[in-house]
């Protein structure tokens, strides 16, 4: 089952523990009972095994029987939320109704984010890539138009303390803390009225990218958020490079004019990317 339906069982008290009901985050121990809801799904279903036309109106960068790699544009949220009818989520649902187990989000990007966008089309595989991503064992390259002009001709570290919101479900209260957001930035086209970087993250904060730049006065191209004008082409930051054990993608941005990145920068940040990130198998 999808995280998300597993989550709201819990939340709604569907989930028991010892025939008492369980909250998000209780340690089990050897030995108690569990039960959840029936299952609706039909075992006995038929399921077709011919590969689901794209019904994303998405690229599809690549697809394997436990994988799919999406290119997703600016403007479409990865998940559902309120007052949302549209979502990638909700794309892979009508995609693959009737289906045993529908496919599911490794990671999101933000709504104006465009980039690589990883699915899990099977059980095991969501479970080994999100082990992955909470160790930091996955490379995650960016290219970014900040305002004004950034010289950092080599790859550069930016470590922040950056204040997070965290809400425990609805009508509870919200929890704020501080974690550590770790990247590391290069120029590959400084300038005055704007400059085209690089960014490869060690830590994947909500919105890391735009509160870093933004608080060394550099925010991401049309981000009105953190305080940039804007370009006419939405949010200039784009999910370029994903990589882990033995996968590699890459996908450019679809930026015109000014702002359109030329194949050779893209392979350029690429070739010197900075020492692997913590978790990363040698």
């Amino acid at each position: 089952m999808p995280r998300s339906a597993l989550m709201r069982w819990i939340r709604t008290g569907q989930v028991r523990v010892d025939k008492s009901r369980c909250k998000p985050f209780d340690t089990l121990s050897s030995g108690q009972n569990v039960r959840i809801p029936p299952c609706s799904l039909e075992p006995d279903r038929p399921i077709d095994a011919e590969p689901a036309p794209n019904p994303f109106r998405l690229g599809t960068v690549y697809e394997d029987d436990s994988l799919l790699v999406l290119a997703k544009p600016p403007g479409l949220p990865s998940q559902p939320g309120s007052g949302l009818t549209d979502s990638v989520v909700h794309r892979l649902k009508k995609a693959y109704a009737g289906r045993a187990w529908t496919p599911t989000l490794v990671h999101r990007l933000d709504i104006d984010t465009s980039g690589l966008l990883l699915v899990a089309k099977t059980y095991a595989s969501l479970r080994h890539l999100q082990d992955l991503w909470s160790r930091d064992a996955v490379r995650k390259v960016y290219l970014a138009w900040v305002d004004g002009r950034v010289d950092w001709p080599h790859w550069t570290e930016l470590r922040d303390r950056l204040q997070q919101t965290i809400r425990r479900g609805k009508g509870r209260r919200s929890l704020s803390r501080t974690v550590e957001a770790v990247a590391w930035v290069k120029s590959l086209r400084p300038r005055q009225g704007g400059s085209l970087v690089a960014v490869s993250l060690e830590t994947g904060r909500k919105h890391q990218i735009r509160l870093q730049m933004a608080q060394r006065g550099h925010p991401v191209l049309g981000d009105d958020k953190y305080g940039s004008l804007r370009c006419g082409q939405g949010l200039l930051l784009h999910a370029c490079h994903l990589a882990w054990e033995s996968r590699t993608f890459t996908l450019a941005p679809q930026w015109l004019g000014e702002y359109e990145v030329s194949e050779e920068e893209l392979q350029a940040c690429l070739a010197d990317l900075p020492s692997r990130p913590r978790g990363e198998a040698s």
